[in-house]
């Protein structure tokens, strides 16, 4: 594909300025990295997945960014994301099957390449890892290239729930500031009945154990945790995140209402442990906190779903 010109640049650049939810954002991103400009590259790539999650190019791209930056682990699970958004996308497979051969995983190498080798049968660098990868995993035999293909593996369903690639560390006690404790919604508090409740609190706290999540919590229009649970240090503190946040939906609503730019539909906070993501959700709002390891596309992801099961329950007559 040839190089963006500076008119392609300048018309993508005016896009997202004028939408920040337009898809300008990854063309534009691509020739910040074709430039040179990694960072602005990688902010461009994070901003656009806050508003389209679910986008399989923009996770391949960040995937690109995050090895261009030497963080493997964070481009691996982008690609990992990318497939189970679409398991015959090629490009994060070659991708997967490269990086698993590079760290000695010839199993998982060869899964992967055997099927990027069908995609593309002249593509020298997979057919050279792929022999190697089959050699070493086999202890010799015959190779992939000149035998009969095998099979494709079977293809995995695309779906938010994916396959750890490491264990969750358990988050800092530093990850949120102590303060006054708000209280926990019950039941009777919170819901039209038990069974709306005990749902929409059992999607969150799945959520919460997710790989890399601190948390999930919804949140009503006064700041009381409604489901859900944010647990640093081994202690939950929900009702802490709860009071600390409790005035920022009205608040991000205010500004946003005074400057004439519509409804707020997203924060995303970044500390030194975690990236936390807001959203709205009805009178309320949802609050997702995943580790900095862990791939900001992912703690995006879950901060979907977490809002989709808030909607869903306050739509059967739930709480907020």
């Amino acid at each position: 594909m040839s190089a963006a010109t500076p008119m392609q640049v300048r018309q993508w650049s005016d896009e997202v300025a004028a939408d920040p939810a337009s898809l300008a954002f990854l063309p534009l991103a691509g020739a910040y990295r074709e430039q040179g400009r990694h960072d602005a590259a990688l902010k461009l790539c994070i901003r656009g997945l806050e508003k389209h999650p679910d986008h399989v190019e923009a996770h391949y791209l960040l995937g690109l960014l995050y090895r261009e930056g030497g963080e493997q682990l964070k481009a691996f699970d982008e690609w990992d994301i990318a497939l189970a958004l679409d398991p015959d996308h090629a490009a994060s497979r070659r991708e997967i099957g490269l990086i698993a051969y590079t760290r000695g995983d010839h199993s998982v190498a060869v899964r992967h390449l055997e099927k990027s080798l069908a995609n593309d049968a002249f593509d020298q660098e997979v057919r050279d890892a792929l022999e190697d990868a089959w050699a070493k995993s086999k202890g010799g035999g015959a190779s992939p290239a000149s035998a009969r293909p095998a099979p494709p593996p079977p293809v995995v369903p695309a779906a938010p729930v994916r396959t750890a690639t490491a264990p969750a560390a358990a988050a800092s006690p530093s990850t949120v500031s102590a303060v006054p404790a708000a209280a926990v919604a019950t039941p009777a508090a919170g819901a039209a009945d038990g069974t709306h409740f005990d749902a929409v609190a059992g999607e969150f706290d799945a959520l919460a154990a997710e790989r890399g999540i601190v948390g999930a919590v919804l949140l009503d229009d006064q700041g009381f945790v409604l489901a859900g649970q944010m647990v640093v240090g081994g202690v939950d503190r929900g009702p802490e995140v709860a009071a600390v946040l409790s005035g920022a939906s009205s608040e991000a609503g205010r500004a946003l209402t005074h400057l004439g730019l519509g409804a707020w539909k997203g924060i995303l906070v970044e500390t030194p442990e975690a990236v936390v993501r807001l959203a709205p959700a009805g009178d309320g709002m949802i609050a997702v906190a995943g580790r900095r390891e862990v791939p900001t596309g992912w703690t995006l992801r879950v901060a979907v779903r977490a809002r989709d099961a808030a909607l869903r329950f306050l739509g059967a007559g739930g709480g907020a």
